[in-house]
Formats: structure tokens, C-alpha cells, sequence
């Protein structure tokens, strides 16, 4: 009878466990053992050598913390779509992750154009997407719909007004021009640019020279800019059409001092562009690798360990790890019952954090804008040296 009265006890414990784990449904993506992460990147066509680098460098990391048991015992499954930087391929392979495969996050998104494109989509579904690649106004005005959104990634506009005001101030230019891409990611750089200058005084922009991303060759626009006779060139565009435009630019004999975005730092630029890569100014967000940073060269030893393949792109596969660091720290801080509320909370109390990568991270329950400075570098000889010390802007979103 004892026995009896004991195995009746034991079904209710059991059935009241069942009706509690019932009760409280899973949070999706996350298991006991593991947490799923995705990402949609440009893995083909013009922008591949972005979506290889920092994918491939987000996936080595993710390896690595696996390797190393993961975080409060799970681990890390990462996919990764490839949407060739066309917008529409990046809202099909979105929806497809969130809702076929249920992550728990989604990490960056190569594109300003794709980012827009899947923007009201990750708000409405409530998806954690963690440092999206692209000109951070896109979330300038929307705090109250970014709960679920962490960057660590510069914008744009405040970058092309670096550009601008250290050409002035520092390399002397009086006449700019601005090639760059027919999208929102050179619209934005081009609208710093003109920012730039109306806060500088005697500088003007004489000519503003697009391309399409579709574009084979670029010679008509390499003519333009000649016949503008600006003595400073900034630069937005994919490192196939930056490389182009500087070896079209020396064919024509016009050398103007050149100025380019981050997006085009990684050294594989001194490949695909030559002698014509050299003395080029450049704003960057985090220490480059081999510029005597021991904690960025030691984590890119660690990815060209496990992808060997990433030793041709230093910079962005360094880059992907600075967009997954501090989403890795909120999944620690958040402790082992892991919920994206949990990890909403954790992050929030990141503040001034560094990374292996990125440096200064902040995070307030106001403000989703992880990192708000840069500083300027210089090509030479097939490398990178230090110019500046930090350049901070304001805080947007």
C-alpha cells in the first residue's frame, strides 16, 4: 500500500513538472545544449570578399568559444545564407531563418540596402539581430522599436564627416569630390561628406560620381572625376569598384590625395589594386591587425587557425568578430537560463567593455548604439600605420 501511495505521489510530482514546462514555452533557438545563430551575408557577387571575411570570422569565432565549451554549457550553431547583397534574396533568407529554422538571433546582415529591406520585419518578429552592417541612421528616431537590436558597427554620415573634416583640417583639401555607390550605404557616406564640409570653412564639393553596383568598369567615371579637379577624392564603394576606380584614376594621370571608408581597409586591397592602394587615408572603428594591437593579432592567429582561408582578409574576418563580441559577453552575463529578455537585460549592462576586438562598448536600456568613435590610418607598402587618436561623435540611437 506504501509502494502504491508513493508510485501515485511520483505521477503527480511527474505531472506537475509537465504542466509547468508546459506552461513556459521554450525560447526559440535555444535549447539545453545549444543556441542557434544565423546570418544573411553577400557569400557571391560584388560584395563577396565583405560576406566571406566577416562571415567566415564570425563562424571561426563562434568554433572557437565552442571549442572552449561554450557558454553555461551550450553551444553555438551558426548558419549562414548567402544573398549576393541583392535585398530581396536577404528578406527570403530572413524570414526563412527565423521562421523555418526559429534562431535565437540573428548576427549582422552585410548591406544598408538589405538592412532596410529586413528592417520592419526583425522589429515585428521581435528577433534579437545583433550589430546589422550598414549606415547606422537607418535607427536614428526609433528607440522605442529597437529593444532587440545591439550595434557595434559606425555610421556613415558621421564617418564621411570625419573624412571630411580630417581632409581639411589635416591633408589641407580645398576641393573634394565623393565617388561611391547608387544605394543608401554611399548615399550616406556622400550625405557626411556634404555635412562635413558645411562645418569646415574653405572647402567645397565639385563633383559627386556614382556607380551602380551592377557596374563592369568605371573609366567614364574615372574621366569625371579628372575633369573636377579635386584635390581630395573620398571613396564608398565595394572593394571590387574601389579597386577599379583607383587604377582607372593613375591611368588617366589624376592623383588626388584619396580618402576612404572602413569597408575598405582589409589589405586585400593592396592585391586587387595594386601600387594604387598606397597613401590612402582610411577611418577605421577597431585596431588593425598587424598595426601592434596583441589581442587583435592573437584572435586573428585563432580564426586563420580554424579557417585558414581568412588569412586573405585580416581586416573583416577581425570585423566579424568585433559585430558577434559583445552579444557573446550579454549571453554570459545573462546566465545559464537563457531567455532574449534575460539577454536584453545583460547587455544593457555592458558598459565601456572591451573586447578582444571591438574597445569601449556601451550599452543603456536608452541607447543601442554600442560604439561612437574612430580614428584615421594610412596605406604604405602593403600596410596600415596609426595616425590619430580617437575621433568621437555623438550618440543617435
Amino acid at each position: 500500500m506504501r509502494t502504491l501511495a508513493k508510485f501515485v505521489i511520483a505521477l503527480a510530482v511527474v505531472a506537475a513538472l509537465g504542466t509547468t514546462a508546459i506552461g513556459q514555452p521554450a525560447e526559440r533557438g535555444v535549447t539545453p545544449t545549444e543556441i542557434v545563430l544565423a546570418t544573411s551575408m553577400p557569400m557571391s557577387g560584388p560584395a563577396a570578399l565583405w560576406g566571406t571575411g566577416v562571415g567566415g570570422g564570425i563562424d571561426a569565432w563562434l568554433r572557437h568559444i565552442n571549442d572552449q565549451g561554450g557558454i553555461h554549457g551550450r553551444k553555438f550553431r551558426f548558419l549562414i545564407r548567402d544573398d549576393a547583397y541583392l535585398p530581396p534574396r536577404a528578406v527570403a533568407n530572413v524570414r526563412e531563418l527565423v521562421e523555418r529554422d526559429g534562431i535565437f538571433g540573428l548576427i549582422s546582415s552585410i548591406g544598408t540596402a538589405n538592412c532596410f529591406a529586413i528592417r520592419d520585419y526583425m522589429i515585428e518578429t521581435k528577433t534579437l539581430w545583433i550589430t546589422p552592417a550598414c549606415g547606422a541612421d537607418i535607427w536614428a528616431g526609433m528607440r522605442e522599436r529597437n529593444k532587440y537590436l545591439f550595434v557595434t558597427y559606425p555610421g556613415y554620415v558621421d564617418e564621411g564627416i570625419y573624412l571630411t573634416k580630417y581632409g581639411v583640417e589635416s591633408l589641407k583639401a580645398k576641393n573634394i569630390a565623393v565617388f561611391y555607390q547608387n544605394d543608401l550605404y554611399g548615399q550616406q557616406g556622400l550625405l557626411g561628406v556634404k555635412r562635413g564640409i558645411a562645418q569646415t570653412k574653405g572647402a567645397k564639393l565639385v563633383a559627386q560620381v556614382s556607380y551602380e553596383v551592377t557596374d563592369a568598369e568605371v573609366a567614364a567615371q574615372a574621366l569625371k572625376l579628372k575633369e573636377s579637379k579635386a584635390d581630395t577624392l573620398i571613396l564608398y564603394a565595394t572593394p571590387r569598384h574601389g579597386a577599379l576606380i583607383v587604377r582607372e584614376i593613375a591611368k588617366v594621370g589624376y592623383q588626388p590625395t584619396l580618402m576612404s571608408t572602413f569597408t575598405l581597409l582589409d589589405p586585400v586591397m593592396f592585391a586587387l589594386a595594386g601600387e594604387a592602394w598606397n597613401n590612402v587615408y582610411l577611418a577605421t572603428y577597431i585596431p588593425v591587425p598587424g598595426m601592434g594591437d596583441a589581442k587583435v593579432d592573437a584572435t586573428l592567429a585563432t580564426l586563420i587557425r580554424l579557417n585558414p582561408a581568412l588569412a586573405r582578409n585580416p581586416f573583416n574576418a577581425s570585423a566579424g568578430v568585433s559585430f558577434v563580441e559583445s552579444f557573446l559577453e550579454g549571453i554570459r552575463r545573462a546566465g545559464p537560463s537563457l531567455t532574449k529578455d534575460r539577454v536584453v537585460a545583460a547587455m544593457e549592462s555592458i558598459k565601456n567593455w572591451d573586447g578582444e576586438v571591438i574597445r569601449g562598448v556601451t550599452y543603456t536600456p536608452e541607447s543601442r548604439q554600442g560604439i561612437n568613435r574612430l580614428f584615421m590610418v594610412k596605406s604604405e607598402r602593403g600596410q596600415y600605420t596609426k595616425l590619430s587618436d580617437w575621433y568621437t561623435y555623438p550618440r543617435k540611437f
